[in-house]
């Protein structure tokens, strides 16, 4: 599995789910390509999709609750239009 979500993408294998996140090599003779850092492991997609929120709220630079708040809804506003864009690939 390689499900792309934004800036991150979910890959699987036979023990885990991964949550990685799209790099860019910064220099050397492979400078500007693209490859996958992973961010953390889990169990199920449900949880690794949890875990993009739960990154995205750590990484915030919210400094006060409001911010947060205002935070959070953006996030869950681009999970919730990724479900959208694959729904809609289903359609066709």
């Amino acid at each position: 599995m390689e499900i792309p979500v934004g800036k991150y993408v979910i890959t699987s294998d036979s023990l885990n789910v991964t949550l990685n996140e799209k790099r860019k090599v910064k220099e050397g003779k492979k400078k500007g390509e693209e490859y996958l850092q992973p961010i953390a492991y889990y169990s199920s997609v449900e949880s690794c999709l949890e875990g993009i929120i739960d990154h995205e709220i750590i990484a915030s630079k919210s400094e006060s609750l409001e911010e947060l708040l205002r935070e959070i809804k953006k996030i869950s506003k681009f999970i919730r239009s990724e479900f959208k864009k694959a729904r809609g690939k289903d359609k066709k």
